[in-house]
């Protein structure tokens, strides 16, 4: 606070410090004075004159500039000004006669310099007029971008909340389904099926609304997912993971990796009689984590339904939200298959890796 305070006062010293050698060469040169007299008399010019300066500052600051064109507004700063400049001439004659022990004001308006005096007391009132303006230009356009920027951090705060609200729900809806399911064809394993669906419901209470969870929260969570789904499915669902132990010092959106894996089983497995396999992978490299699913459903043969586009549109915006331009959505859709991955940069703080449990899970 010091040093900048000083830094402040430095900068209006230098400032003013070309006006004051000016003033002082004019007064030693038309007033044939002594350089003692002169340097006094241009102290007293400068320092009043900045003295009168905070006032137009603050008269400034209680007149600010209007948005539209004002007659009223220039009248009364062209009547300030006028003020101004014949205070700062009053108070420079006030001190010639108090330091002479003469009336000075007898030959005010006689002066050969009270034309030059008064443009030159009307100019400083523009730039202190104007560096005030200036100023208050400044900061009104920064608060009009911190203002914008707030309004935007909070519409992308409620725009992913809207996300978020949906995306449990959905996830939810396809679980009760597939629990509705069991309990109709096998009542057998409905039961098992519910504990594993409170083991899920765990993950999305302890989410919270967190922006990032660890990749290795979201790897065990969507195993769970995985394992709800093959009681219903059973050999028709092959799943395949090969997952990088460097994955678990990532940080990830939750339910990234779920829904991914969700939309494989919904949209390329129950669709089929026969089932398929789905490839799970990670990858870590040039400091980024590398995440897909593949599967070897119909891929482009079948028209993407809505919610297998929000699951998606959703990942990709929150993943935005999260890392900005350095994450990374990319979709293949083609007659082999469907296959999503995505990228995201490395996490600020490292994790110890759990054993990896890689191979086919069946």
């Amino acid at each position: 606070m010091k040093r900048s305070a000083f830094t402040r006062y430095l900068m209006m010293f230098l400032a003013w410090l070309p006006f004051f050698v000016v003033w002082m060469l004019i007064t030693i040169t038309y007033g044939h004075i002594r350089f003692s007299n002169a340097l006094t008399l241009s102290l007293v010019a400068t320092g009043s004159a900045s003295l009168f300066g905070v006032v137009v500052w603050h008269i400034c600051k209680r007149w600010p500039w209007p948005l539209r064109l004002s007659l009223k507004f220039y009248l009364f700063h062209i009547f300030m000004a006028a003020v101004y400049a014949f205070l700062w001439i009053a108070f420079g004659f006030a001190f010639e006669s108090a330091q002479m022990g003469v009336n000075r004001f007898r030959g005010f308006w006689h002066s050969p310099f009270l034309g030059w005096e008064l443009l030159m007391g009307v100019w400083l009132y523009g730039v202190f007029a104007g560096v005030s303006y200036a100023v208050q230009t400044r900061n009104r356009l920064h608060e009009k971008e911190t203002h914008a920027s707030r309004v935007e951090a909070l519409a992308a705060a409620a725009r992913l909340d809207a996300i978020r609200a949906r995306l449990n729900p959905h996830f939810l809806f396809n679980a009760l389904h597939t629990l509705s399911a069991l309990v109709k064809f096998r009542p057998e394993i409905a039961e098992s099926a519910i504990e594993r669906l409170g083991d899920m419901l765990r993950y999305t209470l302890k989410e919270d609304g967190r922006e990032l969870v660890e990749f290795s929260e979201e790897y065990e969570f969507t195993r769970h997912y995985i394992a709800f789904e093959q009681l219903r499915y059973e050999e028709r669902l092959k799943v395949h993971l090969q997952i990088d132990p460097a994955s678990f010092s990532f940080d990830v959106p939750p339910f990234s990796l779920q829904t991914l894996t969700e939309n494989a089983v919904h949209h390329a497995i129950s669709v089929r009689v026969e089932g398929g396999s789905i490839w799970i992978a990670s990858s870590c490299h040039d400091g980024k984590l590398f995440v897909s699913v593949r599967d070897d459903g119909p891929g482009g043969i079948v028209e993407p339904s809505h919610s297998h586009q929000f699951g998606l549109r959703s990942l990709r915006e929150r993943l935005c939200a999260a890392f900005g331009p350095s994450a990374d959505l990319q979709i293949t859709n083609g007659s082999g298959g469907f296959s999503v991955s995505f990228a995201v940069p490395q996490s600020s703080e490292s994790q110890t890796p759990p054993s990896p449990r890689t191979g086919q899970l069946s």
